[in-house]
């Protein structure tokens, strides 16, 4: 566990038969002269090289494992099931959960787990607490959940979270999908619709003059769908906009230049009214990498959830229905409980 805390993936002979000699020194009746106990790690290390293959020395007294998998299991046993498991051992392996290379013993460590309760509710805290003290993300979230909540459709309400956090976000569905969504017609036409808009409204801020048929192309489509009449007639009149001036792209690039900016706007407020969609959000670089982290923490969370391991039917339910929820809901939800 301790190579491992430390990145240590190759180690000296010297630390291996160090923790050898603390292992046997503890055995009853061990013999506990300082000689004898060297002499005896050193014949149990080259027994675990030739016997077990555990472990390999890679040059002249320097060992690592014989595959990092036995480095990554035994580090998860010792969190979980070794002598220092306990909950301090877990606050501190959740503490590496961001880390990369800590992913197979996290899995390791929630599979081997008699109960894996602790440890997934402590991994939801860390996620949750990722966005904790950024209050314009909190109200991200906010967002997130009210988008969810319009929406009448036969899913997880985190899976719809999922759905709603990832689009604003150009993330993958795969988090929607971990959850179980499989989408019906209804709710693919509620996803295309957004998609759609938001292309619109991706190609108006960034728009290649050679590409401002396709504008009108994705506007044409929309006014295909099955809209509220008040969206659909905005909508038409932006497009009217367009219409006669498309045709001559002289004409059309002089337009844009003076109006595009004003035009952009008042598709971006359209969308905000009568889809709650498209808002700019303005967000800093550091706060979309903390968006992505944070989204990516609460996939492997899931994850770990869906494993092969014990968890109670009420741990997973808590987990499951405040996944992607802003903090001030959670602890609604939780006072709820409580009283």
């Amino acid at each position: 566990m301790t190579t491992f805390e430390k990145g240590d993936y190759f180690f000296k002979q010297k630390i291996a038969e160090q923790y050898i000699i603390e292992y046997i020194r503890n055995l009853p009746d061990a013999n506990t002269d300082e000689e004898a106990l060297q002499l005896d790690s050193e014949k149990v290390l080259k027994s675990i090289e030739a016997q077990h293959g555990l472990l390999v020395e890679r040059a002249k007294g320097i060992y690592s494992f014989s595959h990092l998998t036995f480095h990554e299991y035994f580090t998860a046993r010792e969190f979980v099931v070794g002598k220092q498991s306990s909950a301090e051992a877990l606050q501190n392996l959740v503490s590496y959960m961001m880390g990369k290379r800590w992913r197979e013993v996290f899995l390791l460590a929630v599979g081997m787990s008699p109960n894996a309760d602790s440890l997934l509710l402590l991994m939801k805290e860390k996620v949750d607490g990722l966005l904790a003290n950024d209050e314009k993300l909190q109200q991200y979230l906010v967002w997130v959940n009210l988008k969810s909540l319009a929406v009448d459709v036969p899913y997880k309400p985190a899976a719809v979270r999922a759905f709603y956090f990832s689009l604003s976000l150009d993330l993958s569905f795969s988090l929607s999908l971990n959850l179980f969504l499989e989408l019906s017609l209804s709710f693919f036409q509620v996803l295309s619709l957004s998609l759609s808009l938001l292309r619109v409204l991706s190609l108006s801020l960034s728009l290649s003059l050679d590409l401002y048929f396709d504008l009108d192309f994705h506007l044409s489509r929309i006014l295909y769908f099955d809209l509220d009449a008040e969206l659909k007639q905005a909508l038409q009149q932006l497009k009217e906009q367009l219409t006669d001036k498309i045709q001559d792209e002289t004409k059309f690039k002089a337009w844009w230049k003076a109006n595009g900016q004003a035009w952009t706007e008042q598709l971006r407020s359209a969308m905000i009214k009568y889809r709650n969609i498209g808002h700019d959000w303005q967000l800093s670089k550091q706060q979309k990498e903390l968006l992505n982290q944070y989204y990516d923490a609460n996939k492997f969370l899931v994850e770990c959830l869906n494993s092969d391991c014990y968890v109670s039917r009420e741990v997973r339910q808590e987990i499951e229905d405040t996944l992607l929820l802003p903090i001030a809901e959670i602890k609604q939800r939780q006072q709820q409980i409580e009283s």
